[in-house]
Protein backbone atom coordinates (compact mmCIF):
# COMPACT_ATOMS: atom_id res chain seq x y z
CA UNK A 1 0.00 0.00 0.00
CA UNK A 2 1.09 3.66 -1.12
CA UNK A 3 2.59 5.58 1.97
CA UNK A 4 1.30 8.76 1.66
CA UNK A 5 3.29 10.60 4.23
CA UNK A 6 6.78 8.99 2.83
CA UNK A 7 5.63 9.91 -0.85
CA UNK A 8 4.96 13.62 0.55
CA UNK A 9 8.65 13.65 1.90
CA UNK A 10 9.92 13.34 -1.61
CA UNK A 11 8.02 15.95 -2.57
CA UNK A 12 9.29 18.54 -0.35
CA UNK A 13 12.99 17.06 0.01
CA UNK A 14 15.89 19.07 0.20
CA UNK A 15 18.41 16.11 0.20
CA UNK A 16 20.45 15.77 -2.82
CA UNK A 17 20.55 12.47 -3.43
CA UNK A 18 16.33 11.74 -3.74
CA UNK A 19 16.68 15.35 -5.75
CA UNK A 20 18.99 13.72 -8.12
CA UNK A 21 16.90 10.59 -8.02
CA UNK A 22 13.95 13.22 -9.17
CA UNK A 23 16.06 14.67 -12.02
CA UNK A 24 17.30 11.24 -13.17
CA UNK A 25 13.79 9.77 -13.08
CA UNK A 26 12.36 12.64 -15.60
CA UNK A 27 15.61 11.91 -17.49
CA UNK A 28 15.12 8.59 -17.97
CA UNK A 29 11.09 8.74 -18.81
CA UNK A 30 12.22 11.69 -21.16
CA UNK A 31 14.95 9.63 -22.84
CA UNK A 32 12.61 6.95 -23.87
CA UNK A 33 10.17 9.14 -25.05
CA UNK A 34 12.50 10.47 -27.31
CA UNK A 35 13.65 7.03 -28.56
CA UNK A 36 10.15 6.17 -29.27
CA UNK A 37 9.84 9.70 -31.53
CA UNK A 38 12.90 8.38 -32.83
CA UNK A 39 11.86 5.20 -33.96
CA UNK A 40 9.11 6.64 -35.09
CA UNK A 41 11.57 8.72 -37.64
CA UNK A 42 13.21 5.74 -38.74
CA UNK A 43 10.29 3.46 -39.56
CA UNK A 44 8.91 6.51 -41.89
CA UNK A 45 12.70 6.46 -43.47
CA UNK A 46 12.81 2.74 -44.19
CA UNK A 47 11.05 3.05 -47.53
CA UNK A 48 11.62 6.00 -50.06
CA UNK A 49 8.47 6.35 -51.41
CA UNK A 50 5.67 5.10 -48.41
CA UNK A 51 5.67 7.25 -45.53
CA UNK A 52 3.82 5.84 -42.69
CA UNK A 53 3.74 9.18 -41.39
CA UNK A 54 2.09 12.69 -42.44
CA UNK A 55 4.86 15.16 -43.51
CA UNK A 56 3.14 17.67 -41.19
CA UNK A 57 3.64 15.24 -38.55
CA UNK A 58 6.80 13.78 -39.71
CA UNK A 59 8.41 17.54 -38.99
CA UNK A 60 6.98 17.89 -35.50
CA UNK A 61 8.10 14.42 -34.47
CA UNK A 62 11.85 15.84 -35.51
CA UNK A 63 11.13 18.63 -33.57
CA UNK A 64 10.02 17.39 -30.23
CA UNK A 65 12.72 14.33 -30.74
CA UNK A 66 15.34 16.90 -30.37
CA UNK A 67 14.23 19.25 -28.06
CA UNK A 68 13.96 15.80 -25.84
CA UNK A 69 16.96 14.30 -26.17
CA UNK A 70 18.75 17.57 -25.56
CA UNK A 71 16.86 19.51 -22.87
CA UNK A 72 15.35 16.54 -20.97
CA UNK A 73 17.17 13.38 -21.21
CA UNK A 74 20.46 14.16 -21.32
CA UNK A 75 20.50 17.29 -19.33
CA UNK A 76 18.65 16.06 -16.61
CA UNK A 77 20.74 13.08 -16.17
CA UNK A 78 24.11 14.17 -16.87
CA UNK A 79 24.06 17.49 -15.20
CA UNK A 80 20.76 17.40 -12.68
CA UNK A 81 21.31 13.70 -11.80
CA UNK A 82 24.88 12.95 -11.32
CA UNK A 83 25.73 15.98 -10.42
CA UNK A 84 23.68 16.05 -7.72
CA UNK A 85 25.25 12.77 -6.70
CA UNK A 86 28.53 13.07 -7.61
CA UNK A 87 29.75 17.01 -6.64
CA UNK A 88 28.71 16.43 -2.43
CA UNK A 89 30.24 13.09 -2.71
CA UNK A 90 33.51 13.65 -4.71
CA UNK A 91 33.94 17.06 -2.24
CA UNK A 92 32.87 15.22 0.69
CA UNK A 93 29.95 17.61 1.88
CA UNK A 94 26.91 16.64 3.51
CA UNK A 95 24.60 18.39 0.60
CA UNK A 96 25.01 21.49 -2.07
CA UNK A 97 25.08 24.77 -0.67
CA UNK A 98 21.51 26.08 -1.36
CA UNK A 99 19.54 22.80 -1.23
CA UNK A 100 15.79 24.70 -1.00
CA UNK A 101 17.49 26.54 -4.63
CA UNK A 102 18.31 23.23 -5.80
CA UNK A 103 14.78 22.04 -5.28
CA UNK A 104 13.19 24.18 -7.03
CA UNK A 105 15.44 23.43 -10.08
CA UNK A 106 14.27 20.18 -10.10
CA UNK A 107 10.62 20.04 -9.85
CA UNK A 108 10.52 23.00 -12.24
CA UNK A 109 10.94 20.53 -14.93
CA UNK A 110 7.72 18.81 -14.51
CA UNK A 111 5.87 21.95 -15.60
CA UNK A 112 8.41 22.26 -18.19
CA UNK A 113 7.74 18.81 -19.48
CA UNK A 114 3.96 19.22 -19.26
CA UNK A 115 4.20 21.59 -22.12
CA UNK A 116 6.20 19.72 -23.33
CA UNK A 117 3.79 16.97 -23.95
CA UNK A 118 1.09 19.94 -24.50
CA UNK A 119 3.21 20.65 -27.71
CA UNK A 120 2.77 17.04 -28.83
CA UNK A 121 -0.36 17.30 -29.07
CA UNK A 122 -1.11 20.48 -30.30
CA UNK A 123 1.77 19.93 -32.72
CA UNK A 124 4.84 22.53 -33.39
CA UNK A 125 6.66 21.45 -36.67
CA UNK A 126 9.53 24.34 -36.59
CA UNK A 127 13.00 22.41 -35.69
CA UNK A 128 14.49 22.10 -32.57
CA UNK A 129 16.35 25.20 -33.90
CA UNK A 130 12.58 27.68 -33.80
CA UNK A 131 14.20 29.64 -36.84
CA UNK A 132 12.20 32.39 -37.90
CA UNK A 133 10.20 32.63 -40.52
CA UNK A 134 8.94 29.00 -40.35
CA UNK A 135 8.74 29.61 -36.59
CA UNK A 136 7.18 32.92 -36.69
CA UNK A 137 3.36 33.60 -36.81
CA UNK A 138 2.31 33.28 -40.39
CA UNK A 139 3.40 29.50 -40.99
CA UNK A 140 3.18 28.13 -37.93
CA UNK A 141 -0.19 29.54 -36.40
CA UNK A 142 -1.10 26.71 -33.93
CA UNK A 143 -0.23 27.17 -30.13
CA UNK A 144 2.37 23.95 -30.37
CA UNK A 145 4.53 26.40 -30.78
CA UNK A 146 3.82 28.35 -27.80
CA UNK A 147 3.90 25.97 -26.09
CA UNK A 148 7.06 24.27 -26.73
CA UNK A 149 9.19 27.96 -26.18
CA UNK A 150 7.51 27.91 -22.47
CA UNK A 151 8.51 24.63 -22.10
CA UNK A 152 12.17 25.38 -23.13
CA UNK A 153 11.87 28.95 -20.65
CA UNK A 154 11.09 26.97 -17.64
CA UNK A 155 13.45 24.20 -18.37
CA UNK A 156 16.19 26.99 -19.12
CA UNK A 157 14.97 28.61 -15.46
CA UNK A 158 15.83 25.53 -14.46
CA UNK A 159 18.99 24.72 -15.40
CA UNK A 160 20.20 28.21 -14.57
CA UNK A 161 19.03 27.81 -10.54
CA UNK A 162 20.99 24.66 -10.66
CA UNK A 163 24.28 25.95 -12.77
CA UNK A 164 24.52 28.95 -9.42
CA UNK A 165 24.14 26.63 -7.03
CA UNK A 166 26.90 24.12 -8.24
CA UNK A 167 29.24 27.31 -9.19
CA UNK A 168 28.50 28.44 -5.21
CA UNK A 169 28.96 24.62 -3.84
CA UNK A 170 32.25 24.30 -5.64
CA UNK A 171 33.34 27.49 -5.31
CA UNK A 172 32.96 27.49 -1.56
CA UNK A 173 34.80 23.93 -1.39
CA UNK A 174 37.69 24.96 -3.91
CA UNK A 175 38.37 28.35 -1.64
CA UNK A 176 38.31 25.98 1.51
CA UNK A 177 40.52 23.37 0.90
CA UNK A 178 43.20 24.36 2.97
CA UNK A 179 44.75 20.38 2.34
CA UNK A 180 45.93 21.40 -1.36
CA UNK A 181 44.58 17.89 -2.29
CA UNK A 182 43.62 16.97 -5.83
CA UNK A 183 39.90 17.90 -6.67
CA UNK A 184 38.66 15.44 -8.82
CA UNK A 185 38.22 16.59 -12.64
CA UNK A 186 34.60 15.85 -12.60
CA UNK A 187 34.33 18.50 -10.55
CA UNK A 188 36.20 20.90 -12.81
CA UNK A 189 33.77 19.63 -15.26
CA UNK A 190 30.58 20.60 -13.68
CA UNK A 191 32.04 24.00 -12.84
CA UNK A 192 33.07 24.63 -16.23
CA UNK A 193 29.56 23.29 -17.74
CA UNK A 194 27.34 25.52 -14.63
CA UNK A 195 29.83 28.72 -16.06
CA UNK A 196 28.45 27.69 -19.89
CA UNK A 197 25.14 27.32 -18.96
CA UNK A 198 25.24 31.12 -16.92
CA UNK A 199 26.54 32.10 -20.10
CA UNK A 200 24.55 30.96 -22.52
CA UNK A 201 20.74 30.39 -21.91
CA UNK A 202 20.32 34.21 -20.82
CA UNK A 203 20.62 34.31 -24.81
CA UNK A 204 18.69 31.79 -25.99
CA UNK A 205 15.87 32.99 -23.53
CA UNK A 206 16.47 36.63 -24.90
CA UNK A 207 15.76 34.85 -28.36
CA UNK A 208 12.82 32.56 -27.42
CA UNK A 209 11.13 35.77 -25.82
CA UNK A 210 11.68 38.10 -28.39
CA UNK A 211 10.35 35.18 -31.01
CA UNK A 212 7.57 35.37 -28.86
CA UNK A 213 6.42 38.76 -28.94
CA UNK A 214 7.05 38.39 -32.73
CA UNK A 215 3.89 35.57 -32.94
CA UNK A 216 1.59 36.94 -30.36
CA UNK A 217 2.16 40.87 -30.24
CA UNK A 218 3.12 41.62 -33.71
CA UNK A 219 6.68 43.22 -32.99
CA UNK A 220 9.33 42.86 -35.49
CA UNK A 221 12.33 41.99 -34.09
CA UNK A 222 12.90 38.91 -36.67
CA UNK A 223 10.38 40.15 -39.52
CA UNK A 224 12.31 42.07 -42.39
CA UNK A 225 8.64 43.56 -43.59
CA UNK A 226 9.31 45.57 -40.10
CA UNK A 227 12.68 46.50 -40.47
CA UNK A 228 13.46 42.82 -38.15
CA UNK A 229 16.54 40.55 -39.05
CA UNK A 230 15.57 36.46 -39.19
CA UNK A 231 19.59 36.47 -39.16
CA UNK A 232 19.73 37.75 -36.05
CA UNK A 233 18.11 34.96 -34.34
CA UNK A 234 20.86 32.36 -35.83
CA UNK A 235 23.21 34.62 -34.36
CA UNK A 236 21.74 34.38 -30.90
CA UNK A 237 20.22 30.86 -30.84
CA UNK A 238 23.67 29.23 -32.02
CA UNK A 239 25.37 31.99 -29.47
CA UNK A 240 23.41 29.12 -27.00
CA UNK A 241 23.46 26.24 -29.17
CA UNK A 242 27.27 25.77 -29.93
CA UNK A 243 28.45 25.69 -26.20
CA UNK A 244 25.33 23.39 -26.00
CA UNK A 245 27.36 20.54 -27.00
CA UNK A 246 30.15 21.05 -24.58
CA UNK A 247 27.68 21.57 -21.41
CA UNK A 248 26.73 17.86 -22.86
CA UNK A 249 30.20 16.36 -23.26
CA UNK A 250 32.19 17.95 -20.51
CA UNK A 251 30.53 15.98 -17.60
CA UNK A 252 31.37 13.08 -20.07
CA UNK A 253 35.30 14.60 -20.15
CA UNK A 254 35.63 14.55 -16.79
CA UNK A 255 33.92 11.38 -15.88
CA UNK A 256 36.00 9.64 -17.85
CA UNK A 257 39.03 11.37 -17.02
CA UNK A 258 38.33 10.58 -13.20
CA UNK A 259 37.86 6.82 -14.16
CA UNK A 260 41.06 6.59 -16.33
CA UNK A 261 42.97 7.91 -13.25
CA UNK A 262 41.67 5.60 -11.26
CA UNK A 263 43.00 3.07 -13.66
CA UNK A 264 46.32 4.44 -14.07
CA UNK A 265 49.25 3.01 -12.28
CA UNK A 266 50.71 6.82 -11.58
CA UNK A 267 50.85 7.49 -7.64
CA UNK A 268 50.13 10.68 -9.22
CA UNK A 269 47.31 11.54 -11.20
CA UNK A 270 48.97 11.71 -15.10
CA UNK A 271 47.89 14.91 -16.77
CA UNK A 272 45.86 16.13 -14.17
CA UNK A 273 46.45 19.85 -15.02
CA UNK A 274 46.05 19.45 -18.57
CA UNK A 275 43.30 17.68 -18.68
CA UNK A 276 41.87 20.75 -16.66
CA UNK A 277 43.62 23.03 -18.66
CA UNK A 278 42.08 21.13 -21.57
CA UNK A 279 38.94 21.86 -20.60
CA UNK A 280 39.00 25.80 -20.16
CA UNK A 281 40.53 25.83 -23.19
CA UNK A 282 37.12 24.24 -24.71
CA UNK A 283 34.63 27.24 -22.79
CA UNK A 284 36.53 29.45 -23.76
CA UNK A 285 37.06 28.34 -27.01
CA UNK A 286 33.31 27.07 -27.49
CA UNK A 287 32.16 30.37 -27.09
CA UNK A 288 33.34 32.54 -30.05
CA UNK A 289 32.67 29.63 -32.71
CA UNK A 290 29.12 29.68 -33.11
CA UNK A 291 28.64 30.96 -36.61
CA UNK A 292 30.11 27.75 -37.97
CA UNK A 293 26.47 26.88 -38.18
CA UNK A 294 26.00 29.85 -40.60
CA UNK A 295 28.65 29.57 -43.30
CA UNK A 296 25.58 29.53 -45.83
CA UNK A 297 24.24 32.38 -44.38
CA UNK A 298 26.25 35.10 -46.97
CA UNK A 299 29.11 36.13 -43.90
CA UNK A 300 31.89 37.74 -45.55
CA UNK A 301 35.16 36.23 -46.23
CA UNK A 302 37.28 37.54 -42.89
CA UNK A 303 34.50 36.28 -40.44
CA UNK A 304 34.31 32.77 -42.49
CA UNK A 305 38.26 32.84 -41.78
CA UNK A 306 38.10 33.43 -38.47
CA UNK A 307 35.37 31.29 -37.06
CA UNK A 308 36.55 28.05 -39.76
CA UNK A 309 40.17 28.47 -37.82
CA UNK A 310 39.19 29.08 -34.27
CA UNK A 311 37.04 25.76 -34.75
CA UNK A 312 39.71 23.85 -35.91
CA UNK A 313 41.85 25.14 -33.40
CA UNK A 314 39.15 23.54 -30.68
CA UNK A 315 40.25 20.20 -31.77
CA UNK A 316 43.88 20.73 -29.99
CA UNK A 317 42.48 20.73 -26.37
CA UNK A 318 40.55 17.82 -27.58
CA UNK A 319 43.32 16.05 -28.71
CA UNK A 320 45.51 16.61 -25.60
CA UNK A 321 41.92 14.85 -23.08
CA UNK A 322 41.85 11.87 -25.69
CA UNK A 323 45.66 10.95 -25.80
CA UNK A 324 45.92 11.33 -22.21
CA UNK A 325 42.59 8.81 -20.90
CA UNK A 326 45.18 6.17 -24.04
CA UNK A 327 47.82 7.11 -22.32
CA UNK A 328 46.51 6.22 -18.92
CA UNK A 329 44.71 3.16 -20.40
CA UNK A 330 47.65 1.45 -21.58
CA UNK A 331 49.47 2.23 -18.23
CA UNK A 332 46.68 0.34 -15.99
CA UNK A 333 46.63 -2.98 -14.76
CA UNK A 334 42.64 -3.06 -15.14
CA UNK A 335 41.46 -6.35 -17.31
CA UNK A 336 40.78 -5.46 -20.89
CA UNK A 337 37.23 -7.38 -20.24
CA UNK A 338 36.04 -4.86 -17.76
CA UNK A 339 33.07 -3.89 -19.02
CA UNK A 340 33.91 -0.18 -17.99
CA UNK A 341 36.94 -0.57 -19.76
CA UNK A 342 34.50 -1.03 -23.04
CA UNK A 343 32.51 1.40 -22.48
CA UNK A 344 35.52 4.01 -22.05
CA UNK A 345 37.63 2.29 -25.40
CA UNK A 346 33.70 2.77 -27.04
CA UNK A 347 33.53 6.43 -25.75
CA UNK A 348 37.22 7.47 -27.27
CA UNK A 349 36.08 6.02 -30.53
CA UNK A 350 32.41 7.34 -31.03
CA UNK A 351 33.56 10.65 -29.70
CA UNK A 352 36.85 11.26 -32.03
CA UNK A 353 34.72 9.92 -34.84
CA UNK A 354 31.75 13.08 -34.41
CA UNK A 355 34.66 15.16 -33.42
CA UNK A 356 36.79 14.06 -37.24
CA UNK A 357 33.84 14.88 -38.98
CA UNK A 358 33.31 17.94 -36.67
CA UNK A 359 36.77 19.18 -38.56
CA UNK A 360 35.66 18.77 -41.61
CA UNK A 361 32.42 20.66 -41.32
CA UNK A 362 34.63 23.38 -39.94
CA UNK A 363 35.93 24.06 -43.11
CA UNK A 364 33.66 26.38 -44.70
CA UNK A 365 33.88 25.31 -48.46
CA UNK A 366 33.21 21.77 -47.39
CA UNK A 367 30.39 22.80 -44.90
CA UNK A 368 28.49 24.64 -47.70
CA UNK A 369 28.58 21.52 -49.55
CA UNK A 370 27.46 19.38 -46.92
CA UNK A 371 25.45 22.01 -44.92
CA UNK A 372 21.61 20.65 -44.11
CA UNK A 373 22.35 17.08 -45.41
CA UNK A 374 22.47 13.44 -43.43
CA UNK A 375 26.15 14.46 -43.02
CA UNK A 376 25.26 16.86 -40.24
CA UNK A 377 23.06 14.34 -38.52
CA UNK A 378 25.72 11.91 -38.79
CA UNK A 379 28.39 14.11 -37.11
CA UNK A 380 26.19 15.89 -34.20
CA UNK A 381 24.72 12.10 -33.36
CA UNK A 382 27.94 10.24 -33.14
CA UNK A 383 28.85 13.82 -30.64
CA UNK A 384 25.25 14.45 -28.67
CA UNK A 385 23.95 11.08 -29.29
CA UNK A 386 26.90 8.47 -28.77
CA UNK A 387 29.13 10.35 -27.00
CA UNK A 388 26.92 12.07 -23.99
CA UNK A 389 24.60 8.52 -23.63
CA UNK A 390 27.96 7.05 -23.71
CA UNK A 391 29.21 8.98 -20.95
CA UNK A 392 25.94 8.53 -18.94
CA UNK A 393 26.23 4.46 -19.22
CA UNK A 394 30.15 4.82 -17.90
CA UNK A 395 28.68 6.74 -15.05
CA UNK A 396 25.88 4.71 -14.36
CA UNK A 397 28.11 1.19 -14.33
CA UNK A 398 30.69 3.05 -12.34
CA UNK A 399 28.61 4.71 -9.64
CA UNK A 400 25.69 2.43 -9.48
CA UNK A 401 27.27 0.76 -6.76
CA UNK A 402 27.72 3.68 -4.61
CA UNK A 403 24.17 4.79 -5.34
CA UNK A 404 22.51 1.74 -4.45
CA UNK A 405 24.90 -0.60 -2.91
CA UNK A 406 24.14 -3.28 -5.47
CA UNK A 407 26.84 -4.20 -7.78
CA UNK A 408 26.18 -5.28 -11.43
CA UNK A 409 26.46 -8.28 -14.00
CA UNK A 410 29.80 -8.00 -15.86
CA UNK A 411 28.72 -10.86 -18.36
CA UNK A 412 25.05 -8.74 -19.00
CA UNK A 413 27.53 -5.41 -19.25
CA UNK A 414 29.53 -6.92 -21.73
CA UNK A 415 27.00 -7.89 -24.05
CA UNK A 416 25.01 -4.46 -23.53
CA UNK A 417 28.20 -3.03 -24.65
CA UNK A 418 28.08 -4.58 -27.81
CA UNK A 419 24.66 -4.94 -28.67
CA UNK A 420 24.67 -1.04 -27.97
CA UNK A 421 27.87 -0.52 -30.74
CA UNK A 422 26.81 -2.51 -33.12
CA UNK A 423 22.92 -0.65 -33.07
CA UNK A 424 24.36 2.81 -32.74
CA UNK A 425 26.76 2.21 -35.86
CA UNK A 426 24.24 0.74 -37.83
CA UNK A 427 22.13 3.58 -37.29
CA UNK A 428 24.12 6.71 -37.48
CA UNK A 429 27.37 5.42 -39.97
CA UNK A 430 25.66 5.07 -43.13
CA UNK A 431 24.24 8.57 -42.62
CA UNK A 432 27.63 9.89 -43.52
CA UNK A 433 26.90 8.42 -47.61
CA UNK A 434 23.89 9.93 -47.60
CA UNK A 435 25.74 13.21 -46.70
CA UNK A 436 27.75 12.59 -49.24
CA UNK A 437 25.43 11.98 -51.85
CA UNK A 438 23.40 15.13 -51.11
CA UNK A 439 20.77 13.60 -49.27
CA UNK A 440 19.07 16.88 -47.35
CA UNK A 441 17.92 16.49 -44.05
CA UNK A 442 14.62 17.12 -42.55
CA UNK A 443 13.08 15.66 -45.81
CA UNK A 444 11.06 12.14 -45.76
CA UNK A 445 10.95 11.39 -49.33
CA UNK A 446 13.91 10.30 -51.13
CA UNK A 447 15.42 8.54 -54.19
CA UNK A 448 14.49 4.66 -54.29
CA UNK A 449 18.37 4.17 -54.82
CA UNK A 450 19.32 4.78 -50.62
CA UNK A 451 16.29 2.56 -49.76
CA UNK A 452 18.89 -0.30 -48.89
CA UNK A 453 21.27 1.53 -46.94
CA UNK A 454 18.53 3.64 -45.21
CA UNK A 455 17.01 0.38 -44.09
CA UNK A 456 20.11 -0.63 -42.43
CA UNK A 457 19.54 2.35 -40.20
CA UNK A 458 16.73 1.45 -39.54
CA UNK A 459 17.32 -2.12 -38.14
CA UNK A 460 20.61 -0.71 -36.06
CA UNK A 461 17.96 2.52 -34.57
CA UNK A 462 16.09 -0.71 -33.34
CA UNK A 463 18.71 -2.70 -31.49
CA UNK A 464 19.58 0.45 -29.71
CA UNK A 465 16.63 0.63 -28.60
CA UNK A 466 17.10 -3.35 -27.93
CA UNK A 467 19.82 -1.95 -25.66
CA UNK A 468 18.34 0.67 -23.82
CA UNK A 469 15.87 -1.89 -22.46
CA UNK A 470 18.52 -4.02 -22.04
CA UNK A 471 20.57 -1.43 -19.24
CA UNK A 472 17.47 -1.28 -17.52
CA UNK A 473 16.97 -4.81 -17.35
CA UNK A 474 20.59 -5.05 -16.47
CA UNK A 475 19.91 -2.53 -13.08
CA UNK A 476 16.68 -4.13 -12.49
CA UNK A 477 18.60 -7.56 -12.35
CA UNK A 478 21.05 -5.46 -9.83
CA UNK A 479 18.56 -4.38 -7.71
CA UNK A 480 16.63 -7.45 -7.24
CA UNK A 481 19.73 -10.05 -6.83
CA UNK A 482 21.31 -7.33 -3.98
CA UNK A 483 24.89 -8.73 -4.40
CA UNK A 484 26.37 -5.93 -1.92
CA UNK A 485 30.03 -4.37 -2.94
CA UNK A 486 32.58 -1.89 -0.77
CA UNK A 487 34.75 0.77 -2.65
CA UNK A 488 38.56 1.07 -2.34
CA UNK A 489 40.32 3.81 -3.16
CA UNK A 490 43.30 4.03 -5.32
CA UNK A 491 45.72 5.35 -3.05
CA UNK A 492 45.67 6.83 0.56
CA UNK A 493 44.14 5.61 3.85
CA UNK A 494 40.51 5.32 3.37
CA UNK A 495 37.20 3.71 4.51
CA UNK A 496 33.56 3.83 2.58
CA UNK A 497 30.72 2.57 3.93
CA UNK A 498 27.99 1.56 1.55
CA UNK A 499 24.50 0.53 2.67
CA UNK A 500 23.11 -1.90 1.31
CA UNK A 501 19.59 0.12 1.26
CA UNK A 502 19.67 2.62 -1.88
CA UNK A 503 20.78 6.17 -1.92
CA UNK A 504 22.51 6.15 1.61
CA UNK A 505 26.42 6.12 1.97
CA UNK A 506 28.61 7.56 4.21
CA UNK A 507 32.23 8.12 3.01
CA UNK A 508 35.37 9.20 5.28
CA UNK A 509 38.47 9.82 3.31
CA UNK A 510 42.40 11.15 3.02
CA UNK A 511 44.58 11.46 0.66
CA UNK A 512 43.16 11.00 -3.49
CA UNK A 513 40.27 11.21 -4.60
CA UNK A 514 39.78 8.85 -7.44
CA UNK A 515 37.37 5.52 -7.17
CA UNK A 516 37.99 1.78 -7.05
CA UNK A 517 35.84 -1.22 -6.54
CA UNK A 518 35.93 -4.50 -5.69
CA UNK A 519 33.38 -7.06 -4.70
CA UNK A 520 32.84 -8.05 -1.20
Amino acid sequence: MLNISKLFTWFFTIDHKRIGMVYSLIGVWSGFLGLGLSILIRINMGDAYSNIIPTEIYNQIITSHGIIMIFFFLMPVLIGGFGNFLIPLLLNLPDLNLPRLNALSAWLLLPSSVCLITSLFKGSGVGWTFYPPLSGGLFSSGGGTDYLMFSLHLAGISSILSSINFICTINSAIYFNINHEYISVVIWSYLFTSILLLLSLPVLAAGITMLLFDRNFSSSFFDPTGGGDPVLFQHMFWFFGHPEVYVLILPGFGVVSHICMSFSNNPEPFGYLGLVFAMFAIVCLGCVVWAHHMFTIGMDVKTTVFFSSVTMIIGVPTGIKVFSWLYMLIGSSVSRNDPVMWWILAFIILFTTGGVTGIVLSASVLDSLLHDTWFVVAHFHYVFSLGSYTSVVISIIWWWPIITGYSLNKILLQAHCVVSMIGVNMCFFPMHYFGFCGLPRRVCVFDSTFTWISKICTYGSIISAISAFFLIFILWESATSKNVMVGQWGSGSTHLNVMSAPLSYHITYSGSTYWWFSNV
